[in-house]
């Protein structure tokens, strides 16, 4: 989760409103996809409204693709059930990689940084939108 809050305050700055959901968070079983305890991130984004996230520790580490694929239904709703028109989803690649159905192509189809857009329909069908931006990074990140 951090990741993402950090990339949030990143492209977005910290003058828009910031719900933080636990949902769309990494699937994986590697340290780096645990997350931080919500009472220890909480305080590093004051302004961000953590009142989804109910445990301290909400992640999930053996998650079955079955498991991954509820939660990514379970987002899909949160989201239609949202007054908000336009809504920035800032996650991690596999999560958002099987939430777009894209996992029978590749493991993860989402590089870091990229922006893509979908247009989410009453039905809960994604539509690709217009808007497809890839940063290359120069460098690798460290593991």
């Amino acid at each position: 989760m951090r990741r993402a809050l950090m990339t949030t305050e990143c492209v977005f700055g910290r003058d828009r409103p910031v719900i933080v959901c636990p949902l769309p968070s990494e699937s994986g079983d590697g340290p780096c996809n645990y997350g931080t305890p919500r009472s220890k991130i909480s305080p590093e984004f004051p302004s961000y409204d953590f009142s989804l996230v109910t445990e301290d520790e909400w992640w999930t580490k053996d998650e079955s693709q079955e498991q991954l694929l509820d939660r990514c239904e379970r987002f899909r709703q949160f989201l239609l059930a949202r007054p908000e028109r336009r809504i920035a989803v800032v996650s991690h690649g596999r999560f958002l990689t099987c939430f777009v159905k894209e996992d029978d192509k590749e493991f993860n189809t989402f590089w870091n940084c990229d922006a893509r857009e979908f247009v989410l329909e009453q039905d809960g069908q994604l539509k690709e939108g217009g808007l497809f931006v890839r940063v290359e990074t120069p460098y690798e990140l460290p593991q």
